[in-house]
């Protein structure tokens, strides 16, 4: 896995300061299904925050970037979508919609990696899935909601899935980070 294998430093955003990782309480929803998602953009992570707050309740005012080395252990089951193609296409439209037939491909992973789909994502993932661009999981269909999704953008994301993976992190440090405005 490139993205892991070439960085030191991953983060994760969250409400408050997490000191034991329960998968069971990551959403299975989210673009690599259930798991513990990490990032190498320190950027991305603070560009998070105000997502992590709004889930955090009402009345938060900051945030926690929480910074994490990984050691691969090489037995290790980790796939890494190198583009933003049909496949991961698929990939995240089957678990953001819970379609058990293409998120049962992906189960015996420990380690999901690849672009994160942005804000945009859910109407894009709509579109495609109701036939908008053409038939679901034709070539014109699929590149034009990968066109919708601006690719060239997309940042990086390291879903950890099992136990065995959470396990080769070790917490690095944390820092509070305030909402965040765009500007």
């Amino acid at each position: 896995m490139t993205i892991l294998q070439s960085e030191k430093l991953l983060y994760h955003t969250s409400c408050m300061l997490i000191e034991q990782i329960d998968l069971e309480q990551c959403k299975k929803t989210n673009d690599f299904g259930r798991g513990f998602y990490l990032t190498t953009s320190k950027d991305q992570a603070l560009r998070f925050v105000n997502a992590a707050l709004r889930k955090g309740g009402e009345g938060l005012s900051s945030g926690c970037i929480l910074s994490y080395t990984f050691e691969q252990i090489d037995s290790l089951r980790a796939y890494e979508f190198q583009t933003t193609d049909a496949e991961w296409l698929h990939c995240i439209c089957g678990h953001r919609r819970g379609i058990e037939q293409i998120t049962a491909l992906w189960e015996s992973y420990d380690v999901l990696a690849g672009k994160v789909a942005n804000d945009d994502t859910n109407a894009t993932l709509t579109f495609y899935l109701n036939g908008a661009y053409g038939e679901v999981g034709s070539e014109d269909a699929v590149a034009a909601a990968l066109r919708q999704l601006r690719p060239e953008v997309l940042e990086n994301q390291i879903c950890l899935k099992t136990q065995s993976a959470v396990n080769c992190l070790k917490f690095a440090g944390y820092e509070k980070a305030a909402k965040y405005e765009r500007g």
